[in-house]
């Protein structure tokens, strides 16, 4: 696979994805709230958020990955690192649950309690249809991360901010 970093994303056509920062709002904290509810619940879970839900939380699964990667690499290194990126991408919904997070109505809710508000970063990329978002957050200590998902087709970014210690992706449906 290489050793590519998410600065390196590639569109399908082979150009870099142009990333372009979004502005994070205050949000006020008394502001109309919906029910929490979490995203991968009940009879309303969308079948495939269900399904990377399923995928990224087999213990096995990326070592089988990695291991038929390897085997691969010398006949298909091009082919697999494509797929590697292109698998590595979750949804917003999926990555957001991953990082313990939940939805209210529309709105897509993160907790970053131990993040330095002044130091995260929320970038978009567009792909044709594709719109992919890049979090990069530092918290205190000096722990960082950085994750990249895409918005659910059909949808937009209408807002992102703060309330409290909660990052807000508010979506509209196109």
């Amino acid at each position: 696979m290489g050793s590519r970093t998410p600065e390196d994303a590639t569109n399908q056509g082979g150009d870099r994805v142009d990333w372009s920062k979004v502005e994070l709002v205050a949000i006020p904290e008394d502001e109309e709230k919906v029910e929490a509810e979490p995203i991968l619940a009940g009879l309303s879970a969308a079948p495939s958020d269900l399904h990377d839900a399923f995928l990224s939380d087999l213990p096995h699964l990326a070592e089988a990955q990695a291991a038929h990667a390897s085997i691969l690499a010398t006949v298909g290194d091009g082919i697999e690192a494509h797929f590697a990126e292109v698998n590595a991408i979750q949804t917003a919904e999926v990555a957001i649950a991953n990082l313990g997070g939940f939805r209210e109505g529309d709105a897509l809710i993160l907790p970053l309690s131990g993040a330095i508000q002044e130091k995260v970063q929320l970038e978009m990329g567009i792909d044709g249809d594709n719109k992919t978002l890049r979090l990069n957050a530092e918290g205190e200590g000096g722990v960082s991360f950085t994750r990249m998902f895409t918005l659910p087709h059909g949808t937009e970014l209408a807002r992102a901010g703060w309330r409290g210690d909660e990052l807000i992706l508010d979506l509209i449906r196109d």
